[in-house]
């Protein structure tokens, strides 16, 4: 009897985070990181946990890896630490979202919002890999939740707080800039100059910091934006031979991962609420100002599509679903029983769907298609001899990355052949794995230009074939 008077006295919301903990971690065992970004930000991170440094200069911001890097010192697994890290993380977000659209909106809705939020399709597949997206979105929501606070309250501690936690996330995630820019110029409509200094005093901090940072060390501020650039255009090509098919899914690919994140009558629902309050019958100008960083932002996603700079991947939806779903709420103001209802088939339709949908990284558990890789995995595990090293042949950047991850081999003991259109097959690199170890495994895919380059008779090494299928062959070699 005492155990239900404590369950019951648990509030609801921190309920809803204790159940989607335990689903997540019961479900854990089952997922697979499939996610080439992901493996090589573990990579990354484990490589900062040997050295932990503080980072001058990079591509990627560095706050995901130290944040990584930290997990693994306490636990050195890269299969379950980086799942477990990330899983907090997501489930963390609830709490700041939560009170945001509770402080907002109202109490109900804010819940249901919550719940939405907790089986969102592709967030709940993020929250298994180890992708800057998740602990990204969680700083972002607490900034969102602190700032909201600190203009009810005109609490100058909250403003720095909220400013200097969207400067965490600005340390994850380059989204973060721009976040931070669009809610300087909401401030800026309110016309309180305090409010705008005291949170841009602390939120401009790494910003400034990185840009300084790698000005210093490359001469180039925006070294960081550059390489992404470079690496998207240059070596992916992915601005070359482009059709009207390729340039209309550009354009309508984010509205429908919006769309698959939230689910169609949950879109709906939110696009008419907030129009709504647009009109000049209903017009809301709090409700229109909430609404901006959400329209500005989903500009800022079609624009750098459609020129090729912001990949078509599912996992960058999150930061639109954080600054729309609160939407949901004012439908959900009262909670009857229809609406109840209501919104336990919302929920079902978007998680059914997102089985349906003919598109990759949308299913709630992330999994290959096929497991074959598994049984590539399962031989290279069984024929590895001390300090082996081991090269993977491009069989997709999930295959290939999932296979080098579940391999165990050490990062350096290791290379990975990318594929991308103008990646080069590091042939000194591979004949140096085949000279400076005693023994090794070659994954080869067949016909690849790996294959045609590396010609294996030429080493004094003794070949042994542990495994082949349609697609490649798996080699072990000693050296003689």
């Amino acid at each position: 009897m005492k155990f239900v008077n404590v369950f019951q006295s648990i509030s609801k919301i921190y309920l809803l985070v204790l159940i989607t903990v335990v689903v997540k971690i019961i479900l854990l065992p089952y997922s697979q990181t499939i996610n080439a970004d992901a493996v090589s930000r573990i990579f990354a991170s484990q490589k900062w946990m040997e050295n932990p440094e503080w980072t001058t200069s990079s591509v990627w911001a560095p706050f995901h890896f130290y944040i990584h890097g930290a997990g693994l010192m306490l636990w050195n697994n890269t299969i379950y630490t980086p799942k477990l890290v990330t899983i907090i993380f997501s489930t963390a977000t609830l709490l700041p979202f939560y009170f945001l659209t509770k402080r907002e909106f109202n109490q109900s809705g804010a819940f249901i919002a919550s719940i939405l939020l907790a089986i969102c399709p592709i967030l709940f597949h993020n929250s298994f890999l180890a992708l800057s997206e998740t602990p990204y979105l969680f700083f972002l929501a607490l900034s969102l939740n602190l700032l909201s606070k600190g203009l009810r309250e005109n609490s100058i501690p909250y403003l720095l707080t909220a400013g200097l936690v969207i400067s965490i996330a600005s340390g994850i995630r380059y989204e973060a800039w721009v976040i931070t820019a669009i809610l300087s110029f909401i401030l800026l409509l309110t016309k309180n100059w305090k409010h705008i200094f005291f949170f841009n005093f602390t939120a401009a901090l790494f910003p400034i910091y990185w840009l300084l940072s790698n000005y210093l060390e490359t001469g180039d501020p925006l070294f960081s934006i550059q390489g992404s650039h470079h690496w998207s255009h240059k070596i992916m090509g992915i601005n070359e031979n482009l059709n009207f098919e390729d340039h209309l899914r550009r354009v309508w690919f984010f509205p429908f991962s919006w769309i698959i994140a939230i689910g169609i009558p949950t879109g709906y629902i939110i696009l008419k609420s907030i129009f709504s309050s647009y009109s000049k019958k209903n017009r809301d100008l709090k409700l229109i100002l909430l609404s901006i960083p959400f329209f500005i932002m989903f500009v800022f996603y079609q624009y750098n599509t459609f020129k090729g700079s912001l990949l078509l991947q599912h996992r960058y939806i999150g930061t639109l679903v954080i600054l729309s779903l609160p939407f949901i709420a004012i439908y959900f103001r009262e909670l009857t029983t229809t609406k109840i209802k209501l919104a336990f088939l919302f929920g079902a339709l978007t998680i059914g769907l997102s089985f349906v949908y003919n598109t990759a990284h949308v299913k709630p558990l992330p999994r290959l298609g096929e497991q074959s890789s598994m049984k590539i995995i399962d031989k290279i595990n069984q024929h590895k001899e001390g300090k082996s090293s081991l090269i993977i042949d491009f069989i997709g950047w999930d295959k290939s990355y999932f296979i080098a991850l579940r391999s165990q081999v050490y990062r350096k003991d290791l290379l990975i052949i990318e594929g991308a259109k103008y990646s080069k097959i590091p042939k000194e690199m591979a004949i140096e794995k085949l000279i400076n170890y005693t023994n090794g495994i070659i994954l080869i895919k067949k016909k690849s230009e790996l294959q045609k380059l590396l010609n294996l008779d030429q080493f004094n090494v003794t070949i042994e074939k542990i495994y082949e299928n349609n697609e490649v062959q798996v080699l072990k070699w000693k050296n003689n």
